[in-house]
């Protein structure tokens, strides 16, 4: 009697357990489906932001300190100069003719700025379309996607980058200033419907976490509903 009621134990907990490891699969299954459309509607909306902005991405040569130090310099030289030359109301299409017209002389300065530096490469600037992932400014969440982008690569640009928004103007060159100017703000609004401004708004809300009875070694995160 002993080894029957042990075999059906045994047998109970291996049928909770197939039960268990059914229900992780289905529910693993429903959250990959739903990390696809949430990316879908992600990158849907990056396609209707991205004609009204241009970002801005900056690749090291490489990830070693020395490199990595030089691109913020050239950074910050190349954003400061672009902005004390455009106007104020320089839209994206102004600042991308801009950008063409003094491709040489940017790209010149940054080379003589890194030859200054003692680095023995050069800087490329492109007018380009490629993928960002998300980024929070301030309160704002610009979604993955592809976006028209001025894009500098130092020498071989192998290393990490550094990218922000250069129109409208959410560039921050100091690590202590997050705030998003007023005038950007509005500027965005005027160039984008209200709903997809409104799908900006960043996202606090609180993580879900799911812990399995059967399975306590699993535990899955994903954002609150």
């Amino acid at each position: 009697m002993l080894h029957t009621n042990l075999s059906q134990n045994n047998a109970d907990s291996a049928g909770w357990k197939c039960c268990g490891l059914l229900s992780l699969c289905f529910l693993l299954l429903g959250l990959l489906l739903s990390m696809n459309t949430i990316r879908s509607e992600n990158e849907a909306l990056a396609s209707r932001l991205s004609p009204s902005i241009l970002r801005f991405h900056i690749l090291a040569n490489s990830d070693s300190k020395e490199d990595q130090q030089v691109k913020l310099e050239v950074r910050s030289l190349v954003l400061d100069y672009v902005q004390k030359h455009l106007p104020p109301d320089a839209g994206k299409a102004d600042t991308i003719r801009y950008l063409n017209t003094n491709q040489t002389e940017i790209e010149s300065m940054a080379d003589s700025y890194l030859k200054s530096r003692g680095f023995d490469y050069t800087a490329s600037l492109e007018l380009t379309n490629c993928y960002f992932p998300s980024r929070t400014y301030d309160s704002l969440t610009f979604p993955s996607g592809y976006y028209d982008a001025a894009r500098i690569l130092l020498g071989k640009g192998e290393g990490h980058n550094w990218w922000c928004v250069l129109y409208p103007r959410f560039c921050f060159v100091d690590a202590a200033c997050k705030a998003v100017p007023e005038e950007s703000r509005e500027q965005l609004k005027a160039d984008i419907k209200q709903d997809d401004y409104l799908a900006l708004k960043q996202d606090n809300r609180p993580e879900i976490t799911f812990r399995f009875r059967l399975f306590p070694s699993v535990t899955l995160r994903q954002p609150g509903p």
